[in-house]
This record gives structure tokens, C-alpha cells and sequence, in this order.
């Protein structure tokens, strides 16, 4: 399944892009940015519906954003999609979620 990007603000746009080119990935952000693939009115409630749908997240922001959106639905780890934390200026990557598949 093709990954989404997870931006919150212009700021990590840069970087998204960058990412999506390299990973065929598409590019969410609040609605009010230009320049993406799909705008969200609600961070949480988006990301609680990829991870419903098993879409892998990259996301570019706070990891605590990622793990409070989708803990409610944390139950088999050997199913659920991965969840990537990024720094906007890309020098740290953490993996949160998803390392049982490789």
C-alpha cells in the first residue's frame, strides 16, 4: 500500500515532497496548504482512518501527535501498518510502529 506523508504545517512541506517523490507516497496536510495530495480538517481523526485502512504513516511532525492518534487502536502488531516519526529538517527518524514486517 502506497505510504502517506503527515504534515502539519508549509514547513515540512519541503521535505514532504522530497520524501513522496522518493517513495511514490502521496502528501497529507491541513486543508489550508498548498501543494498536496489530500487536506484534513481534524489531525487525529485522519490519522486514526489511515491506520483503520492499514496505510503505512510517515509522519512529519512530533511523534506524540502519532502515538495518541492511533494507541486507541493498538492491538496486533503483526497486522498494523507502520507509523515513521521524521523531523521536519529530516535529521532524526524513528519508528514507532510497523518493525515486524521488515
Amino acid at each position: 500500500m502506497m505510504p502517506v506523508i503527515f504534515i502539519l504545517g508549509v514547513s515540512a512541506l519541503p521535505l514532504a515532497k522530497n520524501l513522496a517523490e522518493q517513495l511514490d507516497a502521496k502528501i497529507h496536510g491541513p486543508k489550508l496548504i498548498e501543494g498536496i495530495d489530500a487536506g484534513f480538517d481534524n489531525a487525529i481523526s485522519h490519522l486514526r482512518q489511515l491506520f483503520i485502512k492499514r496505510v503505512p504513516i510517515i509522519g512529519l511532525c512530533a511523534s506524540g501527535i502519532l502515538i495518541r492518534a492511533v494507541a486507541p487502536m493498538l492491538g496486533d502488531k503483526k497486522t498494523e501498518p507502520p507509523v515513521v516519526a521524521v523531523a521536519e529538517d529530516g535529521t532524526s527518524v524513528v519508528p514507532l510502529l510497523g518493525g515486524h514486517k521488515g
